[in-house]
């Protein structure tokens, strides 16, 4: 089994990071301001973090969120490399509102691999741990 070292980044909109050989966390702070620009920043971090070996993603948002609706407009992934080292993606939103935003997202711009969208960061962990993560062989 190949071993992948634990890493950590930090952008100006979150901090990601490699905490298991399975699981990227990002985490994005609180009182920022959500733009295309620094999304394009945590998406490139975290293929960075995906790039020696697939992984889940745990994304955990603050309840509070200054949005520019502008991010909802374009496929991040895509127009930033993409992170093909991702699997599942369980995203904690935070709030209703937050959880509502992501749907609309996701719907907009379908990711490839399982996709999960909760309230709190409980019942996304929950999910990875019960869902099997896909056979990669």
């Amino acid at each position: 089994m190949k071993t992948t070292p634990l890493r950590k980044i930090e952008t100006g909109l979150a901090v990601l990071e490699r905490v298991s050989h399975e699981l990227v966390e990002v985490r994005f702070k609180p009182d920022v301001r959500l733009d295309q620009q620094g999304l394009g920043e945590v998406v490139r971090a975290k293929h960075t973090l995906c790039e020696e070996a697939p992984a889940d993603i745990l994304l955990v948002m603050p309840a509070e969120v200054d949005l520019d609706l502008k991010v909802l407009s374009m496929d991040h992934r895509e127009e930033n490399g993409g992170c093909g080292g991702s699997q599942r993606l369980a995203f904690a939103a935070g709030s209703s509102f937050n959880e509502q935003l992501a749907r609309i997202y996701f719907r907009y711009h379908p990711r490839t691999n399982e996709t999960a969208i909760f309230q709190n960061e409980a019942d996304a962990r929950g999910w990875l741990a019960k869902v099997p993560a896909p056979s990669l062989s």
